[in-house]
């Protein structure tokens, strides 16, 4: 599997230039190729005029991949994640240290107690999509939750020992490897083999010391607690739980 950007339109050639080089990602020239079963495990960063996506493989009829924040925020809905932010303080703020696409900090922003969302992603990669899915909102709703958003390219870990703020809540989805026997859809296997599986020791640990009321960790329902910490209770549903650690 390799990891390229490529672009639609030669007006976006520059665009696609300069994100390689700020990506350290080769930009792949993908006129005149005809053998696209030789790229089919292959990812590429699509720079369109319109926005960026991800798509895998060369074919035309590829389903691309973005972050579609007015997509999500009429036909999303998880109710096991309403019930595990329920007791928050009215204007919360919340820290995601583990962002992927932000589809559970939009989740999380439809709380009418959520004041401020801050988004952690390590992968430059998908920070750009992050940051282009933004600057692509265009519904009212849409907007209004996404205003709450502050993205920040830095690895978790790295942020919480360098930063003095508190969090209300913060938010952790390590992803899930090797649990679910289903297909992942294609954002979480994106997400999957674009990312390494990492091993961020003292995370939860960590994330306890700079919360004031809450720490919730997803889980696969069959998977462990996060570094063998009991939680104060568990919101479980059918594929997922979410384990709530409330800070006393």
């Amino acid at each position: 599997m390799r990891f390229f950007i490529t672009y639609s339109q030669p007006s976006v050639e520059k665009k696609a230039l300069s994100l390689s080089k700020k990506l350290n990602l080769e930009l792949f020239d993908d006129s005149g190729i005809y053998d696209t079963d030789s790229f089919s495990s292959d990812y590429f960063l699509v720079c369109k005029s319109e926005r960026l996506i991800l798509k895998k493989g060369l074919r035309k009829n590829a389903k691309p991949i973005f972050c579609d924040f007015d997509d999500w925020v009429s036909n999303y809905d998880d109710s096991l994640l309403k019930k595990a932010l329920k007791g928050l303080p009215k204007k919360f703020s919340c820290l995601d240290v583990t962002a992927g696409f932000g589809k559970d900090s939009l989740e999380i922003s439809k709380s009418n107690n959520c004041h401020s969302i801050s988004l952690l992603e390590k992968a430059s990669w998908m920070h750009a999509l992050l940051q282009d899915g933004l600057e692509n909102v265009t519904t009212p709703e849409a907007k209004e939750l996404t205003m709450k958003f502050t993205l920040y390219n830095i690895d978790n870990l790295t942020f919480l020992n360098s930063s003095i703020k508190k969090f209300d809540l913060i938010y952790i989805d390590p992803m899930f490897y090797g649990v679910q026997r289903s297909k992942a859809k294609k954002h979480m296997q994106a997400l999957r083999d674009l990312l390494p599986e990492l091993k961020q020791e003292g995370l939860l640990k960590e994330c306890l010391n700079s919360a004031r009321y809450r720490v919730i960790v997803k889980r696969h329902k069959h998977m462990n607690y996060l570094e063998d910490l009991v939680p104060t209770r568990s919101v479980e549903g059918k594929v997922v739980r979410y384990d709530l650690y409330n800070i006393n």
